[in-house]
């Protein structure tokens, strides 16, 4: 482990430790990402766990706030201001929907880390479809999403991306409430269906290294899934001692 990278990892725990939850998974994130480049295994196997404590903290905050699981474009006409959305829900969990468009919830997502609050949001976009408004989580912020259309479930099923969850509009509950273990639970319900299947193909990958993309991957999906910090540790782990 350089200097510089043992510097930045035990910044990163006195971060934590003095509750600086947003600055600590900064300086774990850019020591991980230095650590992933230059293939340090034995520095990745030490600061993924105090990475996964960060966002669980992160998380857990978040989940103390408005949970609000409805914010969804009305009709194309209807454009979902991020910005406006942060300034009514600083401190919370949220569905933010734009029509046929993540985009709303990229921008929120943005505004999260630009102004450190404890706010998460899915990536989530709405469509008109023979049932009425059919809701999709799509698993990264790069994904195609298609065009605004009328579709059949089945039409908009194959025409998303893979990972992606479809959800009837009400199947989502009704407006903001303060969040509780129910709250929590149902939204941890909608993270752990998200990232399941990247999960299952990090795990079936033989090579050490392709599962560590692999459960890379998974974090981009749901930066706090436990289990994937806990897989990338014990990987690198294994890395490590093979020197």
């Amino acid at each position: 482990m350089s200097i510089e990278l043992q510097d930045a990892c035990e910044r990163g725990q006195q971060q934590l430790q003095q509750t600086q939850y947003h600055q600590a998974e900064c300086t774990l994130v850019a020591a991980e990402h230095t650590a992933w480049q230059l293939h340090d295994w034995d520095t990745l196997a030490r600061l993924y766990m105090p990475l996964q404590e960060v966002r669980r903290q992160r998380r857990q905050r978040c989940g103390e706030g408005i949970v609000c699981l409805d914010l969804l474009a009305q009709g194309p006409h209807d454009h979902l201001d991020a910005r406006h959305v942060a300034e009514n829900y600083p401190h919370g969990q949220l569905l933010v929907a734009g029509w046929a468009s993540i985009e709303p919830a990229v921008q929120l997502r943005q505004l999260r880390q630009e102004l450190g609050l404890y706010v998460e949001t899915f990536l989530a976009a709405a469509y008109p479809t023979e049932q009425g408004r059919t809701v999709v989580i799509l698993p990264f912020a790069e994904s195609r999403v298609p065009r605004a259309q009328s579709f059949t479930l089945e039409q908009l099923r194959r025409a998303l991306p893979y990972g992606s969850l479809m959800l009837d509009e009400c199947e989502l509950p009704a407006g903001p409430r303060k969040g509780n273990a129910q709250t929590y639970a149902r939204v941890m319900d909608l993270w752990e269906k998200l990232h399941r299947p990247f999960l299952a193909q990090a795990d079936a990958q033989p090579d050490p290294i392709r599962r560590i993309e692999g459960y890379r991957k998974v974090i981009e999906v749901d930066y706090a899934c436990e289990l994937a910090h806990q897989k990338l540790a014990d990987t690198a782990r294994e890395l490590a001692r093979r020197g």
